[in-house]
């Protein structure tokens, strides 16, 4: 997928009202659909998906406000970020001194448009830009707003692209924010140009899940079906948002415990200059939040170039198409799959013993005899070598984990990655370990 392909779905894509149901967001999963065949799964309004509810459906129309003399000061044709996301309806006159309290702005960003919401409460209200509202006087306004809730679902795309090894890795992303590109499209962009990429590979080691949904909300109701087959085969995950914006450098939030095999890829990358680490935190943020709640606990991480609310333009009509920058996403797009690529080639183990430590001598993996030279010098009966290999068969048996690669427990013992390498085709030929 080129830079002009992503921009023709980007032109496609962001003049869409989007919401965290309804019609825009069903409109835009299906344009991106003729890329990936995604799976649809639906969780209807009022579902309790762990300690929330599905909300209604939210759809609207029109929304406008006319000031006495006719002129129309404020249309949502004109702009879709000018009405409340998920407001309620209404329609009548009314005084200024009420209206003010149902008009959001941003007076230190006088020329942009605020991104408001309320999913969960309703309430009604407009937004513009601070110098629009400054120029309001006193009287009366005719307002409307024709919005719509009714019974419907929330819906969550997800395909599998399968690789030679049941475990995956996951790449997820929302489609729920209207008019806005690096904090809403830039993320399925990405994910449309991986998908396309890793498609053609000839080989691929892990297995890919895809999964797009709208923020919270979806990741909670995917998570509430399918957090089993997660915990068993996950990897590791990606959440994809922000990627463009003019940051020179992507940077990676880590998993709760920052303990996973891509958080400490990752950290390795941050040591070579290539990419900023973050830590992870539940303040703020997207799904990644979700994927490390409570009890869900998913070796899950996000990658942004320009991220949430660290740059002016965030949740407002300034965060653009001239503000995501294509060549900035093209480089994310690239860069990411070239880490991917680098990921495929770990050597990742689980040790397949069962409990406990293994029974080395027997397979001639330690001495049989206990003395002053065999403690010192000896890995197995007829090898002197200083405990070299004894120590890398220990620490392969023990962080086989899944958790880990060879490259960090070699790392971790400040040996050659070759030598360990070497020394796990050992223990997988013996059946102690095996690939994953």
């Amino acid at each position: 997928m080129t830079k002009d392909q992503l921009e023709e779905y980007f032109d496609r894509l962001f003049p869409i009202a989007r919401s965290i149901t309804g019609e825009g967001y069903r409109k835009s999963l299906e344009i991106l659909k003729e890329v990936i065949p995604f799976k649809y799964i639906d969780i209807e309004s009022g579902s309790k998906v762990f300690d929330w509810t599905v909300p209604e459906e939210w759809n609207i129309s029109d929304g406008y406000i006319i000031d006495l003399e006719g002129k129309k000061i404020l249309d949502y044709k004109d702009n879709n970020l000018h009405v409340l996301n998920y407001s309620a309806p209404i329609e009548g006159l009314i005084e200024f001194q009420e209206l003010k309290n149902h008009i959001f702005t941003i007076p230190e960003l006088p020329t942009a448009i605020p991104y408001v919401t309320s999913y969960y409460k309703k309430n009604w209200g407009f937004c513009m830009s601070h110098l629009q509202y400054e120029k309001l006087r006193e009287g009366k306004y005719k307002v409307l707003i024709n919005s719509t809730f009714k019974k419907g679902f929330v819906r969550i795309g997800e395909c599998l692209l399968p690789g030679e090894s049941k475990k995956e890795i996951l790449l997820s992303s929302y489609l729920c924010h209207p008019s806005m590109a690096n904090n809403e499209l830039s993320g399925p962009l990405t994910m449309l140009y991986l998908y396309t990429h890793l498609k053609q590979l000839k080989y691929r080691r892990f297995s890919y899940r895809f999964v797009i949904n709208p923020e919270t909300i979806g990741s909670l109701s995917y998570l509430s079906q399918k957090l089993g087959h997660l915990k068993e085969s996950l990897l590791g995950g990606i959440v994809l948002n922000c990627l463009g914006g003019p940051n020179s450098r992507l940077s990676y939030k880590t998993t709760k415990y920052a303990n996973s095999v891509l958080d400490k890829y990752f950290l390795r990358k941050s040591l070579e200059n290539k990419i900023k680490i973050r830590p992870f935190t539940p303040m703020g943020g997207s799904d990644e939040r979700q994927y490390n709640s409570p009890k869900i606990n998913l070796p899950v991480g996000q990658l942004g170039r320009t991220i949430y609310e660290e740059h002016p333009e965030y949740h407002n009509s300034l965060d653009n198409k001239e503000f995501m920058d294509f060549s900035q996403l093209e480089l994310s797009c690239k860069e990411i799959l070239s880490y991917i690529n680098e990921i495929e080639k770990l050597d990742i183990y689980q040790n397949s013993n069962g409990y406990g430590e293994s029974f080395l001598s027997k397979h001639n993996l330690y001495p049989t005899m206990n003395s002053n030279t065999t403690r010192t010098e000896n890995s197995g009966d007829a090898l002197k070598d200083g405990k070299k290999q004894q120590k890398a068969v220990m620490y392969l048996l023990s962080y086989s984990d899944g958790l880990n690669s060879t490259t960090d427990i070699a790392n971790l013992i400040n040996e050659n990655v070759e030598y360990i390498n070497g020394v796990a085709r050992i223990l997988e030929e013996k059946k102690l370990i095996k690939k994953i």
